[in-house]
């Protein structure tokens, strides 16, 4: 028989658990962009690439930082992470 699969420790936020999260606390994407005063297709790009408002917002409404909701976007100190600027950085060391 097939063993079954460990379950990470800490919650892995991807798309689809940020999502469920918004959800179970009672709104969907486009209420919460209406909610914000924002364009709904504001949120819903920060699901799948950076949108500093939306992760913002999406970040405020569930209660969980930036840098554990979106790790590759934030560091710690709520500093955001430039993808160009790091790769440029790392090729001139």
């Amino acid at each position: 028989m097939g063993s079954i699969p460990k379950l990470p420790k800490e919650q892995v936020w991807d798309r689809h658990a940020i999502k469920a999260a918004i959800t179970r606390k009672g709104k969907n994407l486009t209420q919460l962009a209406e909610s914000y005063d924002v364009a709904p297709q504001t949120v819903r790009n920060a699901l799948d690439k950076p949108s500093k408002i939306g992760e913002i917002i999406i970040s405020e409404f569930i209660g969980i930082p930036l840098h554990i909701l979106f790790p590759e976007r934030w560091t710690e100190n709520n500093k955001r992470i430039y993808p160009r600027v790091a790769k440029r950085q790392r090729g001139a060391q």
